[in-house]
This record gives structure tokens, sequence and C-alpha cells, in this order.
């Protein structure tokens, strides 16, 4: 009688072993602890996929149950970080800055709309100057045309 081994789990529990892998290296890293909490996740579901499907044929289990733990402490290590982020965030007052931060944000969008209303206001002035200085000219004209006139006419009187 021959023994024909089956490997039925075992892709998956490789995937998940080396995305559990993965997770840790990225998970202990603080910037990428997002990543690696994702990935440990993805990790733990193809482990556990793996872990049924080599359970219902009776085939090795050893690589499956190490790619279940290894994934499961990315996820640990991952969430303790975003736990100590989410802390340090909040004894640091971080989110009443960003509430400061909107604030002052709006409140100079607010003198930005004030200042561009005076500018338009300043603009309209000055179309309006421009219109008395046409006006000053015209009359200035006026007056040098009648000008020469008056004075002829005095010149004769004398």
């Amino acid at each position: 009688m021959e023994y024909q081994q089956n490997n039925a789990g075992q892709g998956l529990g490789i995937a998940g072993l080396i995305l559990g892998i993965l997770a840790i290296i990225l998970a202990i890293i603080p910037c990428t602890a997002i990543i690696g909490l994702f990935l440990g996740v993805i990790g733990l579901i193809l482990s556990i996929i793996g872990l049924n499907q080599a359970s219902k044929i009776s085939s090795e289990k050893g690589l499956i149950i190490a790619a279940l733990i290894v994934s499961i402490i990315g996820i640990l290590i991952a969430g303790l970080w975003g736990v100590a982020f989410t802390k340090m965030a909040k004894d640091s007052h971080v989110f009443e800055n960003i509430e400061t931060i909107k604030n002052n944000y709006q409140d100079i969008n607010n003198t930005m709309e004030d200042i561009d209303t005076e500018l338009d206001n300043l603009d309209s002035l000055e179309f309006e100057s421009d219109k008395t200085m046409d006006e000053l000219e015209q009359s200035m004209e006026e007056l040098e045309k009648s000008k020469p006139a008056k004075i002829d006419s005095v010149e004769h009187r004398k």
C-alpha cells in the first residue's frame, strides 16, 4: 500500500507565515505599524483557512499553526503601537491643537475675504477717482478754451 501525502492548506500556511513575518517587521517600526496590522490580519485569515483545510483531511498543521502564531504576534505588536500613539496624542493635546489650527485657519480665511472685499472697494474708488479726474480735465479744457477769449476782451478794453 502506497502512502500519499496531502499538502492541503500548506500553500495558505506559507502565505500566512510570510505575511505574519512581514507584519511583525512592519509592526515594530512605528510609522508602518498600520501596514503591519493590515498584513497581520490577512495572514491570520489565510492561516485560519489553511488550518481548516488541513483539519478536514488530517494533513500536517505545524507550518500553518506557526503562521497563525506569527500573524497574531504581528497584530498584537501593531495594535500596541496604535494604542500607544492614541494615548500619546490624547496626552499631548494634539486634538485640541488641531481644533485651534482649524479655528485659526478659519479666522485667516475670513480675514482674507475681508481684504478681498476692501480691495474691491478700493478698485471702485479708483474708478470713481478716474471719472472725477476725467471730469476735472474736461472742465480745465473748457476753461482753457474760454480763457483766451476773456484775455482778448480784457486787452481790447485797455
